[in-house]
């Protein structure tokens, strides 16, 4: 997984960049090896706007989020990834296990 930081009239840190990448790295359950996440941490008119791109094989999504402080509003942007991708894993989940026969009853 490839994740890339974008800081829009805010200033750096590693103590952020440390926080960011293990936030981002709980979505690798939902995601393949070859996903990517770009994430955008900007201050606008005195709030802070965090926006996620995520681009996985054959699906891209889009989340963000704005609060008081950069952590509040990257936390419920990874929040609402987490749903969504959570939500589309068990759709597919679903979807395989309505096909599956168990064995019991082909053999009864």
């Amino acid at each position: 997984m490839h994740v890339q930081v974008h800081y829009q009239n805010l200033e750096n840190s590693p103590w952020m960049d440390e926080f960011i990448t293990t936030r981002v790295s709980k979505l690798e359950r939902y995601l393949g090896t070859a996903a990517s996440i770009q994430v955008n941490l900007r201050m606008f008119k005195n709030r802070y706007v965090t926006s996620l791109a995520i681009h996985n094989r054959g699906h891209d999504y889009a989340f963000s989020s704005d609060g008081d402080n950069l952590y509040e509003s990257f936390a419920a942007a990874v929040d609402k990834a987490n749903r969504s991708l959570g939500e589309q894993k068990r759709k597919v989940k679903d979807r395989i296990n309505r096909r599956y026969i168990p064995l019991k009853e082909v053999a009864a």
